[in-house]
């Protein structure tokens, strides 16, 4: 697989090639049963994408802004589990900037401070055009620190 025109534009991503991408050994299933797929989980980033699927959308055709949180909250909350933390949502600011059309949409999340306690991170989201669909700012609550856990690109040449 070279791009991501080559992915399955219906169902959940990556399914038939690999049905454990995603589910960061068992760690949040709930993300997978929303077809949420975490697909790069290292130090400076994680990153997932999300079919865009009928039981997403709202009655206008696009993406529910409440499924578009909840994509970039998961993501965000995965990129503290490579810097070592277990941590729960306290607070999130979500900017609306398009709405969420296309095949799949992609979100890339970054740390920005990563404390004992709390940690902050900055995450946005992409159509399939490459067009910014939201930014947003999410505070954690460090429930736990544990060792880091990685999750190297399956597929290398997908970039964000």
């Amino acid at each position: 697989m070279d791009s991501w025109g080559d992915l399955e534009k219906d169902g959940i991503c990556y399914v038939k090639q690999d049905p454990q991408l995603g589910q960061i050994r068992g760690l949040d299933p709930w993300s997978v049963e929303n077809g949420i797929h975490v697909i790069r989980m290292e130090e400076d980033a994680a990153e997932g994408i999300m079919m865009v699927r009928p039981n997403n959308r709202q009655q206008y055709g696009t993406v529910h802004g409440g499924v578009l949180v909840a994509f970039a909250d998961t993501i965000a909350g995965h990129s503290l589990l490579a810097r070592g933390r277990m941590c729960v949502t306290q607070s999130s600011t979500v900017h609306f900037l398009r709405p969420a059309e296309g095949a799949y949409l992609f979100c890339r999340a970054t740390a920005l401070q990563v404390g004992s306690r709390i940690c902050v991170v900055s995450a946005e989201q992409r159509n399939d055009q490459g067009e910014r669909i939201t930014s947003a700012l999410f505070t954690f609550a460090v429930v736990k620190k544990i060792p880091p856990i990685s999750l190297p690109p399956k597929h290398p040449n997908l970039t964000f």
